[in-house]
């Protein structure tokens, strides 16, 4: 029996997809920027919790929804401006 372990799918996606395209931006690509970049984009996003492996499966079937890398891709582009108008260091 496995301990079932409360997780934010949208949090995973995020992660995944600026590991993937964050270093291709014109913002500064120090880690403080990239979770700056992270919690604004996680505050615009709409969480997608989920506790068994078999919700985590549902959840990645959105992956495929060509519209969900659409909303990721805008939300990135919007928070990348963001912290390259201010960023949080000098």
């Amino acid at each position: 029996m496995s301990a079932r372990q409360l997780r934010n799918y949208t949090e995973e996606a995020v992660s995944a997809y600026i590991d993937k395209w964050f270093q291709e931006t014109d913002v500064c690509h120090c880690e403080d920027c990239k979770l700056d970049v992270m919690a604004i984009m996680l505050n615009n996003l709409s969480p997608q919790y989920v506790v068994t492996e078999k919700g985590a499966l549902f959840a990645q079937m959105g992956d495929f929804d060509p519209q969900k890398k659409v909303d990721l891709m805008s939300n990135m582009a919007q928070a990348v401006s963001m912290v390259k108008e201010r960023p949080s260091h000098t």
